[in-house]
């Protein structure tokens, strides 16, 4: 079930943490798993839009949405970029391939790029070495109409983590010497942790989605509201005696008797199968541990003494049983399991 309301909820949220910053929604990944266009309609008041690359950029248009969309990791051609301007979108220009595609743009193209610069993550972006000599190069561009620049965080969950400042200020540091557009750093973690560097623009993904981006910080702390209930139902119950071994290698086995309930959900459904025994779920409004290993369509609870029947409801993850707390316990992360929801698995929008 996927609450729309609460995604709308997430944003205003976020616009308490950071009152004078622009907000770019990040929905790719199929909206984190929520479905992108659902996530659109829902954050249809935020400035801008972030996906990942050009597919997403037509699903996103040919639903009918006219905001500019930034597409933070994709490849393209120069025939690709000579149509972006016209199209409200702006490529994030990372490496050397892709600069190299701008010098043959058409000069009537006016594009508006933003430039990632790679301040510790190790991961896309220009050095700041490479990223002065190339702004220079770009300013002189006339294809280019407006650049802005962007980085990343590596270690925005843990605030304390020194990283973050260094990070933050050579990031600063370097763009004092342009004239950018607009300046983002921060992402959901980090507009928590260091909303006074909010920028022009700040980059919400998984807090829109009603998850904490923060370690040990609940998302209801937060005042976030979970958009995403996984829920299934029990299709067997019955009681089995003290030493019965259960599911596949009978890698788990009771110590009392005691009633056994079988859900209708696996792997297959996106319940990560590496949950271990002790995995809480809720049935009838009680949290009861899952036992056994998670196989390809169902997953055994122990339901002890407590009164349950087939067709009771139970929740996999959602408001009353955290996804962060199923993501702990699997030795995993929200955003994963948000992600993992395969397309058997029915969608109820409310």
């Amino acid at each position: 079930m996927i609450d729309t309301a609460a995604i709308t909820h997430n944003l205003e949220r976020v616009r308490t943490f950071a009152p004078r910053a622009k907000v770019m929604a990040v929905i790719k990944a199929d909206g984190y798993g929520h479905s992108m266009t659902l996530a659109a309609n829902a954050l249809s008041s935020a400035d801008e839009f972030a996906v990942t690359g050009l597919d997403d950029v037509r699903k996103l248009r040919a639903h009918g949405v006219q905001k500019p969309i930034t597409m933070l990791s994709s490849r393209f051609d120069v025939s690709d970029l000579n149509g972006m301007s016209a199209n409200a979108v702006r490529p994030v220009i990372y490496d050397h391939e892709q600069l190299d595609l701008l010098f043959d743009v058409d000069d009537a193209a006016a594009l508006d790029i933003w430039l990632k610069i790679d301040t510790g993550m190790g991961r896309l972006g220009l050095t700041l070495d490479d990223a002065h000599s190339l702004t220079n190069r770009l300013l002189r561009q006339r294809g280019i109409n407006s650049i802005s620049a962007m980085t990343h965080l590596a270690n925005a969950d843990n605030p304390q983590h020194p990283n973050n400042q260094t990070q933050i200020d050579q990031f600063l540091t370097f763009a004092s010497s342009y004239s950018f557009r607009e300046l983002s750093i921060l992402n959901s973690a980090g507009t928590l942790a260091y909303a006074e560097h909010a920028q022009q623009y700040v980059r919400p993904g998984v807090m829109l989605y009603g998850v904490s981006p923060q370690h040990g910080v609940t998302a209801e702390r937060l005042g976030l509201k979970a958009a995403m209930t996984f829920k299934s139902e029990l299709i067997s119950v019955k009681r089995l005696p003290a030493g019965s071994p259960i599911g596949y290698g009978g890698a788990y086995t009771l110590d009392t008797g005691s009633r056994i309930g079988v859900i209708a959900c696996g792997y297959a459904d996106g319940y990560p199968r590496h949950a271990p025994s002790g995995t809480l779920v809720l049935v009838n409004d009680v949290f009861v541990p899952i036992i056994g290993r998670v196989s390809m369509d169902l997953m055994t609870v122990d339901l002890g003494e407590m009164r349950a029947a087939v067709g009771d409801e139970v929740i996999l993850w959602g408001s009353q049983n955290p996804i962060e707390e199923v993501a702990k316990s699997a030795g995993t992360i929200a955003y994963e399991l948000l992600c993992s929801i395969t397309e058997r698995v029915e969608r109820v929008v409310i």
